[in-house]
């Protein structure tokens, strides 16, 4: 019986060939642009969350002897500030992530992967 050998990577590649490609200076300023653009997402999200975190008002402490139309408009009051906060991060989040940087994040990788579609197709 004989012996299993193992081959290693760099053999197997010389005797099939290479299936490495490198990338072009394009495709790696284009990864580098993406991972710039979804990083810059992921710190704008984590900004509006720690907005949300900052401002959002604390909620109305029961008061003693209070009537109940107080501990309303108090419960209220508490309501329309929660609200307004939460409705500003969104506003936030709209304007820098969805309309500013979704885009251009897209674009790169659409740009990215029809080129490397491209020279596939081409090679």
């Amino acid at each position: 019986m004989a012996a299993k050998r193992k081959v290693t990577a760099t053999e197997l590649e010389s005797m099939t060939g290479s299936s490495r490609v490198k990338a072009t200076f394009v495709q790696k300023a284009g990864m580098w642009l993406a991972l710039g653009v979804g990083s810059t997402i992921a710190l704008a999200t984590a900004g509006v969350i720690l907005f949300i975190c900052l401002h959002y008002p604390s909620a109305p402490s029961q008061i003693e002897g209070a009537d109940a139309t107080s501990i309303k408009d108090a419960i209220d009051r508490y309501k329309e500030l929660s609200s307004s906060v939460v409705e500003n991060a969104v506003k936030m989040f709209q304007t820098i992530v969805t309309q500013s940087l979704l885009p251009v994040f897209t674009a790169v990788l659409g740009y990215l992967f029809a080129k490397s579609g491209e020279e596939k197709a081409d090679g």
